[in-house]
This record gives C-alpha cells, sequence and structure tokens, in this order.
C-alpha cells in the first residue's frame, strides 16, 4: 500500500510510513537515527536494500524501476544531473517514485542531512500533491542579508520602537540585573554586564 497523505491525523499516514531509498553515494553515519526525528519517515540506505546494486556503475533508471518495485516513495540522491538524462526522466515517468536531490552539489554529510530533515515536510506536501516528481532542494547559504550584527540588531530594534538606543541598551541591562539579582547570580555575570 502506497502512502496516502501528510496529515498528521492521516490514520494512513501513520500507518504508512513515507519511505525513503538513500542512494549509494549519499552519506549514511553509524549510529544516526533520521527516524527518531521524524517516524513518518523510513530511510533505508541502498546497501541494506540490495548490496548488489552498490559500486557496480547500476544505470540510476534501473535503481528507479527496483526502488518503485520495492514500493519505496522517493530516492535521495547527491547526483543531480540524474534530472538532466532522458533515460531516467522517462523510467521515472513509469514509476510513483520522486526523486530528491539538490539544485547544486553540496558534497557535506551535515548540512545534507540538516536539509533534508528540515525540508521534509515540505517534500511530503510537494509529492503528495503533485505525484512522482524530480525536487531539487535549494544550495543553503547565509548571506549578508540573512546575518547581522548583535550591536546591529539592538540599533534597529531601538529605531523600530522609536527610541534611542542607549535607552533600549539600558532598559534591557536592568531586566538582565534584576533577574539575576533575584536568582542571586548578579556576581556571576558582573564581567558581562559590565559597568552601568
Amino acid at each position: 500500500m502506497r502512502w496516502k497523505g501528510v496529515s498528521v491525523a492521516s490514520q494512513s499516514a501513520r500507518d504508512q510510513p513515507f519511505r525513503m531509498l538513500l542512494d549509494e553515494n549519499f552519506p549514511a553515519p553509524p549510529g544516526f537515527d533520521p527516524a527518531a526525528l521524524d517516524g513518518r519517515i523510513q530511510f533505508t540506505g541502498l546497501r541494506g536494500f540490495d548490496g548488489t546494486l552498490v559500486g557496480r556503475r547500476t544505470p540510476d533508471w534501473y535503481l528507479y524501476l527496483r526502488a518503485d518495485e520495492a514500493h519505496f516513495d522517493a530516492l535521495v540522491t547527491r547526483d543531480w544531473h540524474q534530472s538532466a538524462q532522458a533515460e531516467e526522466m522517462w523510467a521515472l515517468t513509469r514509476t510513483h517514485l520522486s526523486v530528491v536531490t539538490w539544485s547544486d552539489p553540496i558534497n557535506d554529510p551535515v548540512a545534507e542531512w540538516g536539509q533534508l530533515l528540515a525540508y521534509m515536510t515540505e517534500i511530503l506536501k510537494v509529492i503528495h500533491t503533485r505525484g512522482n516528481s524530480v525536487v531539487l532542494l535549494p544550495h543553503p547559504r547565509l548571506t549578508k542579508r540573512h546575518t547581522r550584527r548583535a550591536n546591529d540588531a539592538l540599533g534597529m530594534l531601538a529605531s523600530d520602537e522609536g527610541r534611542s538606543n542607549r535607552e533600549v541598551r539600558d532598559e534591557a541591562r536592568a531586566a538582565i540585573t534584576a533577574w539575576l539579582t533575584r536568582k542571586g547570580q548578579q556576581n556571576r555575570f558582573a564581567k558581562a554586564l559590565g559597568p552601568v
């Protein structure tokens, strides 16, 4: 029986986990159990699924057919070129399988797993809504637009509130000092609090 939905309230979604096959090039750190973070998903490495497919230059389209035959819902791979290969895309149209990859290669196991799990709810929605798909995750990047210094953030907060920077700083310091004093910990953080 295929996975039928993403709703937590859906009985079939809870009874049948969404099954993802991890391509041989996808990292599988020992002891890491992503199912502990999201029980809706069942991850299986290619070696655990069929070790005879590992290291043999098996065509990706053949993996699609095998994964679909075994009722996997998606294949996760680092090989984003698969979406530009006619045989692979034709074979994919003959299955219920989806492929999850990155629009640009990352080659960082922590970033790959982190992003895969972070986008999992969206991935499930896309596949549930559109059927078998190629899901290209964006490259995770922090730019200047995504970061700011704490001093700058405090200044922006003061500006948004229409108050002076000094007024906001003094009020925040007073609130923190009062809390630490009530807890008997003001001396513990005296260096951080600094002079008045």
